[in-house]
């Protein structure tokens, strides 16, 4: 049954009126002025309705309406004055106060039921409308607690060790969001060789980040015919070289359903005894190459289209020769994208902070250059997923099995000066 709140300083109308209204079907409730109305309203949750005589000792009907749409009261009221004054000020007076409906004492009992008809259908609009807004409340809730544990996930998937011999790495990964479409790691494939990847799928949430794991599921297997990344031959196990691992992976989803996404990515192989490095660009930023003998730095890379987008690509890689105590930089395009408003970092930038670097510790540099780009940008957040990748190659012990190959396949390789 319909509840409303009758509210007049005379018996006589509430009398009238209560039973006027209780004859059309109405619950009624009743008080003599507006701070009796308030008590009932805070006894009685279920009331959403008010009919309140405009002038009353103490409260008046005015400030009984200004009390019930304040945001504090708790619940929405719907709030209807009845006067004698059916002027246009009066009704202008009643509107601002915020009253969803003007009455006048002289109007017929047919008209007043329709109007309050029309007003509990409003009433019905608005406590739909809190509901579903409260059902998506709770939805988000649950959505943003999902996305909480796949960024811890994520977060847990990283890899632990930074230190291999010959080899000391150092990362850091920082989603825009509360999961990002980046993913970097390294494995040791054997006794010899690690591989580094970095990958980054084209837009942001929920489709990218699970794309982004896809991929590093099947980088992560290093054994069996599934195996993208090591092949089992009669003499043995073969590492897989950089641009056949990406070639394999584009034909992986570009023959797939993956509703348009694609990714760009670095894979690369380091032989942590000779210090020989080969790797492929697949339509990303390229390489920083610190040398350490020099103490310059340049960019590395070359030409190759992204992963996922079409069937039938021919990839190219490239190799360098490391000394002892060279670091490479892998890293995705949301450092060298990062604005201040007015200029982008650039790869140029990077680049020269990495140069500035040299002095410190590797495991250290990588949230040292995050630093500089966050007081750069006088902001500590990134509009894009961020994430940087140093290895540095310690040399070989022995001294004896280096190679001095500067540079394979010069023509599908270009350098970046």
């Amino acid at each position: 049954m319909k509840e409303i709140l009758l509210v007049d300083d005379s018996r006589t109308i509430l009398v009238f009126m209560g039973s006027v209204l209780k004859s059309k079907g109405f619950k009624v409730f009743t008080a003599t002025s507006g701070e009796e109305a308030l008590q009932i309203l805070a006894e009685r949750d279920t009331i959403q309705f008010v009919l309140s005589d405009w002038l009353m000792p103490g409260m008046s009907g005015i400030e009984l309406c200004q009390t019930l749409k304040n945001r504090q009261f708790g619940r929405y009221i719907f709030f209807v004055l009845l006067s004698s004054n059916n002027d246009q000020q009066s009704i202008i007076t009643g509107i601002d106060a915020g009253a969803d409906d003007f009455v006048d004492k002289k109007t017929s009992v047919d008209e007043l039921e329709a109007r309050i008809h029309a007003g509990f259908r409003t009433l019905a609009l608005h406590n739909e409308v809190v509901q579903k807004n409260t059902e998506l409340d709770a939805a988000y809730e649950t959505i943003k607690r999902d996305l909480e544990s796949a960024g811890d996930l994520i977060k847990q998937i990283l890899p632990k060790q930074k230190h291999f011999p010959f080899l000391e790495l150092s990362y850091i990964s920082i989603p825009s969001a509360q999961i990002g479409g980046d993913m970097l790691g390294y494995m040791q494939l054997d006794g010899d060789n690690v591989a580094f990847y970095l990958i980054d799928v084209a837009g942001h949430g929920v489709s990218s980040a699970l794309m982004s794991f896809s991929v590093q599921q099947s980088l992560s297997l290093l054994s069996g015919e599934g195996s993208i990344v090591v092949r089992s031959t009669h003499e043995g196990k073969q590492i897989v070289p950089p641009e056949g691992v990406i070639d394999r992976l584009n034909q992986i989803y570009a023959s797939g359903s993956t509703d348009g996404l694609y990714f760009t990515m670095i894979y690369a192989v380091l032989n942590t005894k000779t210090g020989v490095l080969s790797y492929c660009c697949a339509g990303h930023p390229p390489l920083v190459w610190y040398r350490n003998s020099t103490t310059s730095t340049e960019l590395i890379g070359h030409d190759n289209f992204v992963v996922g987008a079409f069937d039938g690509v021919d990839y190219q890689a490239a190799t360098i020769q490391l000394e002892a105590g060279d670091r490479v930089w892998f890293y995705s395009d949301g450092i060298t994208e990062a604005d201040n408003g007015e200029d982008q970092f650039t790869e140029d930038g990077l680049r020269s902070t990495i140069a500035n670097l040299k002095q410190y510790p590797t495991q250290q540099q990588t949230t040292m250059l995050v630093k500089s780009v966050q007081d750069w940008r006088q902001n500590d957040n990134f509009d894009d997923d961020v994430s940087l990748l140093v290895a540095e190659w310690k040399g070989s012990t022995k001294g004896d099995n280096l190679c001095d190959i500067k540079l394979v396949k010069k023509a599908t390789a270009q350098f970046f000066e």
